[in-house]
């Protein structure tokens, strides 16, 4: 992928500061405009179209997610550690790019076509990573098995709402907070086995 000019990086870090703030929908073209400093038809050429700013914005830290997570994949061969990895880095970068993140989750939906086949394939890509972890720690015995898409849902849901909160509220850094949403995922909250009988 080649890389953004600085135009186009600044037009895209203002359309994400604005329909973070407004929603996809409650943004025009005319805020955007005045936003950076461009006429419409200069912005049309550095960025094609509105649905094309969204996936721009959507997709941009998924492709990085995904590079990421296979890049760990191949280099963590331990499950847990490999888990702990997937979910720091994620942590960190939704830290990173509260802005991308509060547009994509909010607002990918508004994406049709090819467009939103491509995000979906990028989301698939980087749970797959997540699904082949969770698996390998079932088949070596370090996890119990749990419905996969369930599990999946869970784990991932954990980390996907933390943009609302993150910056305000997280009290920790990025890494210690993934390491708090593993150990409960991982070893759970009660402090021994409830009694039986």
């Amino acid at each position: 992928m080649a890389p953004k000019s600085p135009q186009k990086a600044r037009i895209l870090r203002a359309a994400a500061e604005l329909f973070a703030e407004h929603g996809y929908h409650g943004t025009g073209m005319a805020q955007l405009e005045a936003a950076v400093g461009l006429q419409r038809g200069a912005l049309y050429h550095h960025i094609g179209n509105k649905e094309a700013l969204l996936f721009e914005i959507s997709a941009s830290q998924l492709r990085v997610m995904v590079e990421i997570a296979l890049d760990i994949e191949k280099r963590v061969e331990d499950p847990e550690e490999r888990f702990r990895e997937l979910a720091r880095t994620l942590m960190e970068n939704i830290a990173d790019h509260v802005l991308e993140w509060t547009v994509h989750y909010r607002d990918f939906t508004a994406l049709t076509g090819p467009l939103m086949e491509s995000v979906l394939d990028l989301r698939k890509q980087y749970e797959q990573v997540w699904q082949r972890t969770l698996n390998a720690g079932i088949d070596v015995g370090d996890f119990k098995p749990l419905p996969e898409s369930v599990a999946l849902k869970g784990i991932l849901g954990m980390f996907n709402y933390s943009y609302v909160w993150l910056k305000k509220d997280a009290g920790l850094p990025p890494r210690e907070i993934a390491d708090v949403f593993c150990d409960t995922f991982l070893t759970g909250i009660l402090r021994s086995a409830p009694p039986t009988g």
